[in-house]
C-alpha cells in the first residue's frame, strides 16, 4: 500500500494526506470516434466540483473554432491550459490551442495556437514535469516537441519516432522517462537523457491489453495509469527506479480513453470514449483499490485532466512551494514592470495588487509567501 497520497501537479508530486477539501474542475474534450468531418467537431465540457465526491456542475464550454476537433488536455501551470486539436484526425495539420484560466478557473480566455510543419493527427499532449517541455503523440508519425520557458515562449523543438503510430504520452514525475501507446496493448519507453535526446528502451505489453490510449499520473509519485477502452478498463502501473512497469489490479471502466484525479487523490474520474460518460471511483485506502460510484453523462470523450486553482498565487512555477524558481520568475516580471509589454508573462501572475504593474508592493506579497515556503 501507498505511504502517502498526492496530488501530481505540472512540475510534481504534493503531499495531500489530511488536506482539506478543495475546490476543482474537469476539463473534459468531446471527440467523436474516428475521422470525423469538420461538421462534427466539438466543444470542450467543464465540470467544477467543490470536494472530492460532489456534484460535477457544468460551467461554460470551451467552443468549437477556439479548439478543433479537441482531443488532449494538459496543463503547464495551474492557470495555463494547452488543448490538442485532432483536425479531424489525420485529415488536416493538427495544432495545439492556448487558454489562460481566470477567476478562479470560471473563464477560459484563448491566447495563441501553435504547430509544426507535417504535425498532423495530434493525440495526447503532455509535459515534462521538471523541464516543462510539451509532447504530442500523433496518430500516423511520432511524437512531436516544443520547448517552454519561465516567460512562457513556445518553441518547436522538433520530433522523434517518425513514421510510427502514436495516441498516449506522458512523461513521469522525475522528468527521466517518457511513456507511449499506439492503440495496441503496449507501453513503448523512452528514456529523456540529459542533452534532451530520446533512448528508445524495452516496451511493456500490458495483461489483456488491446487499444491503449491515454495516461494520467497517478496520486502517488511512482504510479501511473494507462486507459484502455479495447480493453474496458485502466491500468494502474508502478514505475521502477530504472523506468520500467509493474503491472498492478486494473480498473473496469466501459470505453476508458483517459483519467483524471481529484487534488487530494480520493476520486479518480474515467472518460469513456464512443459510449460516453464519466466514471467516478472512490479510493479504498484498506485494499488500496479503487471502487466504482457513479457515471456523469456526456457524449463520447477524449482526453481531459484536473484543474487545480493555485493553491497561493505567488507559487508562479505551480509546483505548490514559493521558492527559488519563484523568485527567479518574479524578478523578470519586476524587471519588465508593465503588465501591458508584450514581454510580460501572460496574464501578468506576479502583479499581486493587481494595479497592472509589478513593482515593490507586489515584492512585499512575494517575500511573505517565500518565507512560508509550503502552499497551504
Amino acid at each position: 500500500m501507498p505511504t502517502c497520497r498526492c496530488i501530481i501537479t505540472a512540475v510534481g508530486c504534493l503531499l495531500s494526506a489530511g488536506a482539506a477539501a478543495q475546490p476543482f474542475q474537469i476539463v473534459a474534450t468531446e471527440a467523436p470516434a474516428g475521422s470525423v468531418p469538420q461538421s462534427q467537431w466539438r466543444a470542450t465540457l467543464r465540470y467544477s466540483l467543490t470536494y472530492s465526491g460532489s456534484v460535477a456542475t457544468p460551467l461554460t464550454t470551451i467552443p468549437n473554432g477556439e479548439v478543433h476537433d479537441p482531443i488532449g488536455v494538459a496543463f503547464r501551470t495551474p492557470t495555463d491550459l494547452f488543448i490538442g486539436n485532432r483536425h479531424g484526425n489525420g485529415v488536416q495539420p493538427g495544432t495545439i490551442s492556448r487558454f489562460q484560466l481566470t477567476n478562479n478557473g470560471a473563464t477560459a480566455t484563448f491566447v495563441n495556437s501553435y504547430t509544426q510543419p507535417g504535425l498532423i493527427g495530434v493525440h495526447e499532449i503532455c509535459f515534462n514535469p521538471v523541464t516543462r517541455e510539451l509532447f504530442a503523440a500523433t496518430v500516423y508519425d511520432g511524437i512531436w516537441r516544443w520547448t517552454t520557458d519561465t516567460m512562457g515562449n513556445v518553441t518547436p523543438n522538433g520530433s522523434f519516432a517518425r513514421g510510427r503510430p502514436f495516441r498516449g504520452v506522458c512523461v513521469e514525475a522525475s522528468g527521466n522517462y517518457l511513456y507511449a501507446t499506439a492503440a495496441s496493448g503496449t507501453v513503448y519507453r523512452f528514456r529523456i537523457n540529459g542533452d534532451g535526446t530520446m533512448t528508445e528502451l524495452p516496451s511493456k505489453a500490458l495483461s489483456g491489453g488491446s487499444s491503449l490510449h491515454f495516461f494520467s499520473l497517478g496520486p502517488t509519485r511512482n504510479e501511473i495509469y494507462a486507459a484502455d477502452y479495447g480493453a474496458n478498463k485502466v491500468f494502474r502501473l508502478r514505475i521502477e527506479a530504472d523506468g520500467s512497469l509493474t503491472e498492478l489490479p486494473s480498473i473496469t471502466s466501459g470505453g476508458a480513453i483517459d483519467c483524471a484525479f481529484s487534488p487530494d487523490g480520493e476520486e479518480m474520474f474515467v472518460a469513456k470514449h464512443n459510449i460516453g460518460g464519466i466514471d467516478r471511483f472512490n479510493y479504498v485506502a484498506a485494499t488500496d483499490s479503487w471502487s466504482y460510484a457513479s457515471t456523469i453523462a456526456t457524449a463520447s470523450l477524449g482526453g481531459f485532466a484536473a484543474y487545480v486553482p493555485a493553491a497561493c498565487p505567488s507559487d508562479l512555477t505551480g509546483e505548490g512551494f514559493v521558492d527559488d524558481s519563484d523568485f527567479q520568475v518574479f524578478v523578470q516580471a519586476y524587471n519588465i514592470l508593465d503588465c501591458a509589454d508584450g514581454a510580460m508573462p501572460l496574464g501578468c501572475p506576479a502583479d499581486f495588487n493587481l494595479d497592472g504593474l509589478v513593482e515593490d508592493l507586489d515584492f512585499q506579497i512575494f517575500v511573505v509567501a517565500y518565507n512560508e515556503l509550503i502552499c497551504s
